[in-house]
């Protein structure tokens, strides 16, 4: 066993057995979430929200990891959003909180940054590699997950930063420029800034590489 992977292993142990048995494929690694943590700060961002936040790990690692920053979790399973207010019960961090519902039917605005790790490729899993069957998973929610979160970035404040690991799971708009990018874990750490009001297209990841797809059509 790897030190990190041995500092997962202690992380974990706040959590069910059940949920230490699929933390390594569900959720972010400690040291994967301290880095994305810590390039937000940087970032000027004080309030961020993870989208799709599962049982917590991502916004207790990085409220531990950055504790001037406000971390918020979205979740729609209503145990997992129990088993985080567990943990977070356990460690006691005062800039954590977590919040049960659909990330893409909430108000972003509160927020300056955002945290996705990949969060709606699930709905495009073959059957026996979802999670549960206890929400909706289905290509057409995949597509409007994406597009309500294109939508909603594209709404944010100037200066808005966002960290992908392992993507967004949808295209990132071309409001945003891509300020740094990190390998980390099992993919990479990438931070995006809002520099303009408005999108002429969207940038897409293929592989360890990204391209800008413009409005006319022209690749970059």
């Amino acid at each position: 066993m790897t030190a990190r992977q041995a500092e997962d292993w202690v992380f974990d142990s706040i959590y069910p057995p059940s949920i230490r048995a699929i933390s390594r494929r569900y959720w972010t690694p400690v040291d994967v979430a301290r880095r994305a943590a810590r390039t937000l700060w940087r970032a000027g961002a004080r309030r961020v929200l993870d989208v799709g936040s599962g049982v917590g790990k991502f916004v207790l690692v990085a409220a531990d990891a950055a504790p001037e920053v406000q971390f918020v979790g979205v979740e729609q399973r209503a145990n997992l959003v129990e088993v985080a207010r567990r943990a977070h019960d356990r460690l006691r961090l005062p800039n954590a909180s977590f919040v049960l519902g659909e990330a893409t039917t909430s108000s972003w605005h509160a927020f300056d940054g955002f945290y996705f790790f990949n969060p709606f490729a699930e709905n495009l899993f073959v059957d026996g590699e979802q999670l549960d069957d206890a929400v909706e998973l289905s290509e057409a929610r995949f597509f409007r997950d994406v597009v309500r979160t294109e939508r909603a970035l594209c709404q944010a404040r100037l200066g808005t930063a966002v960290v992908t690991y392992h993507g967004l799971s949808g295209r990132m708009p071309a409001c945003y420029e891509l300020s740094q990018t990190t390998r980390a874990g099992s993919d990479w750490l990438r931070l995006w800034l809002k520099t303009r009001d408005r999108a002429d297209g969207f940038f897409v990841e293929y592989g360890d590489g990204v391209v800008l797809h413009r409005a006319d059509g022209a690749l970059a």
